[in-house]
This record gives structure tokens, sequence and C-alpha cells, in this order.
């Protein structure tokens, strides 16, 4: 049997100082009552279509080139199908397959 090598990968979230939400232009406010600023993207109503902010993506290639990322030259957006009871719209949006760097 060969030698056994430890993999470790880390996934890390933060919360982008952006004016709106990543995939619509609602608002962000922090005081904000609940379901106040929401439309038919956020709630993943059908035919909705999520648009992501220039705004977050600017940020995010600046994140990217001070942790010494790979640019690609073509990102996309994958629907990754959940069924949680903390997860109403049933899907979260990721970059699984060609993420904006890695």
């Amino acid at each position: 049997m060969g030698e056994l090598e430890a993999v470790i990968g880390l996934e890390v979230h933060l919360q982008l100082k952006t004016r709106t939400k990543l995939f619509c232009r609602c608002p962000v406010e922090f005081a904000a009552p609940p379901n106040s600023r929401v439309c038919a993207v956020c709630l993943g109503y059908p035919g909705s279509l999520p648009v992501p902010s220039r705004e977050a993506v600017r940020l995010a290639l600046i994140c990217a080139h001070a942790l010494n990322c790979r640019v690609n030259l073509t990102s996309s957006f994958d629907r990754k199908n959940y069924f949680y009871p903390d997860l109403p719209k049933g899907y979260q949006i990721t970059q699984h397959y060609t993420p904006l760097a890695e």
C-alpha cells in the first residue's frame, strides 16, 4: 500500500461591502425590516434571471489578485439544487465548473 497524503481545502465565506445584493439590484441595508428588501430574483420566482453585480465582481477580482489566484478568461455560474428547509428557493448559485479565479 502506498503512502497517504493529507489534502486540506479551505472554503471562505465573506460579506462584500456593496450597495446591492450579489444577483439583483435590491439594496443592502443592515437594519432593514425582514423581507423588505426582496424581489423576484431574491425569492427565486420562476422566470427571474439573476445578474451578477459589477461591483461584487470587481471586488472579487481585487481579492483574487491579492491572494495570487489565477483569474480565468471566462467564468460561469451554476445552479445547484438542494432540498433543505432553510433554503426556500431550493437552489444555490455556485461557480463549481468555471470560477472567476482559482
